[in-house]
């Protein structure tokens, strides 16, 4: 994984409950800091990849709940820390994998906070990149749930940022927003068409 881009990785269709396996057996060993806080997240990922809307709420209130008890510290600090912003990072990163609603909702406030927290990090805590797709995750979820204003809103830093900026995890992330826009219930909405058109011309910049 870069250090500049902690996007979490998603294994391929298929995988996930492998993975579950892998990060359970992770969190057998104690380890100080914020390990066991960084794996409740991944936790929380493998079981939205799966549909699994309980098993990913619960993983993230037990991370809360951890950090909430945290008693020590990292061994190092910075990009390979796990910060609260990044927590709720991973959180907004999981929930925009299920079906909506409620766990619609909570991605997009679980967004909003990291992005605020990231604003007044120090700079060896942030990651430009990070931050990027927080606004990305949290334009998802305001889809999600039929907020089509607040989505534009949350992405438009995005579609604003110079092409040197555009890495790939960002180019996928809006490649999916871009799709739902196309389906049900911004389908023949001009402004939604108006907002596929021009994620799809960033590719030309």
């Amino acid at each position: 994984m870069d250090a500049r881009n902690s996007e979490p990785y998603r294994p391929l269709s298929g995988e996930y409950a492998q993975a579950l396996d892998y990060v359970h057996d992770g969190l057998q060993y104690k380890a100080r800091g914020t390990g066991k806080i960084r794996l409740l997240c991944g936790v929380a990922q493998c079981h939205a990849n799966l549909g699994d809307s309980t098993g990913a709420n619960r993983a993230l209130d037990l991370a809360q709940t951890e950090r909430e008890q945290l008693g020590t510290t990292d061994s190092v600090e910075g990009l390979f820390g796990f910060s609260v912003a990044k927590q709720h990072y991973y959180a907004g990163s999981s929930l925009i994998w299920l079906a909506g609603g409620a766990d619609a909702e909570r991605a997009a406030l679980e967004a909003s906070k990291a992005i605020a927290l990231w604003k007044h990090e120090p700079p060896a805590s942030r990651s430009l990149d990070d931050e990027a797709l927080a606004h990305v995750y949290q334009g998802t979820a305001y889809l999600q749930i039929g907020n089509l204003d607040s989505a534009t809103a949350a992405i438009r830093p995005i579609l604003d940022l110079p092409a040197d900026r555009q890495i790939s995890w960002i180019k996928k992330r809006l490649g999916r927003f871009a799709a739902m826009l196309r389906r049900d219930p911004y389908r023949g909405s001009s402004a939604a068409g108006d907002l596929f058109e021009e994620i799809r011309n960033l590719g030309g910049r």
